[in-house]
């Protein structure tokens, strides 16, 4: 993957806009932005359209969940493996929305970089984000449930969530990069975040929602990381 300082992940969720042919043309539309910025550009589509995406675009291409299930006997199951011969970069782990135990967090990792897989390793808050740092992720995300999809940006609402996660990832030596999510909808809020010390977002409806004009969204968005 790129190794531009900023990043921005987009999560597509299994939103109504992006089901079939959307996905692609949202993607589209995110490449078009990453040709001419200095920020990383990663997406996350939904399962079923993991290899049409991953089979015509050059940005890096994330699942939406991984599992430590194992090859063969797993009906249903996204394992690293199977992420890896699609042409995946990554994917995210632990979001909000798909939250494992902590065990089976600690048992991926080691596999997807044994694939030479990334991992966005999604917190709660601070108390997690020191408690995964040692796990050695590509990347942390910080994203308060409560505020997710709301349209609240973390950034404004709970800066002091950014700030302690921030330093709870430095205390602990995390190598990667923390990312912040929840409610970020607009280039203030992207600001306000890199201000409080974010070198990232991730992000899901700000962009998604903006259907008439995704580029617009997601240029707004990448150029506020810089």
């Amino acid at each position: 993957m790129d190794k531009k300082s900023r990043v921005f992940i987009i999560n597509l969720k299994n939103y109504r806009e992006i089901l079939g042919e959307g996905t692609a043309r949202l993607v589209a539309a995110a490449e078009k932005v990453a040709n001419k910025s200095e920020v990383e550009i990663i997406v996350a589509p939904p399962v079923p359209m993991l290899y049409s995406v991953t089979s015509k675009t050059k940005l890096p291409v994330f699942s939406q969940k991984v599992e430590n299930r194992e090859e063969g006997k797993s009906t249903g199951s996204v394992i690293p493996e199977a992420l890896k011969e699609i042409g995946c970069a990554g994917s995210l782990l632990n979001h909000s929305e798909s939250r494992l135990p902590r065990a089976a967090i600690a048992e991926v990792i080691p596999r997807m970089k044994g694939l030479g897989l990334s991992t966005c390793l999604c917190a709660e808050g601070p108390a997690e984000i020191s408690s995964f740092a040692g796990l050695g992720t590509e990347f942390l995300a910080v994203e308060p449930p409560e505020l997710i999809g709301t349209g609240m940006a973390v950034s404004k609402a709970k800066p002091d969530v950014i700030l302690s996660s921030v330093r709870a990832a430095s205390e602990q030596f995390y190598p990667g990069r923390l990312l912040c999510g929840a409610g970020i909808v607009s280039g203030e809020d992207v600001r306000a975040a890199v201000k409080l010390g974010a070198e990232g977002i991730l992000v899901a409806s700000s962009v998604v929602k903006a259907k008439d004009d995704w580029e617009r969204k997601i240029q707004e968005l990448a150029s506020a990381l810089l």
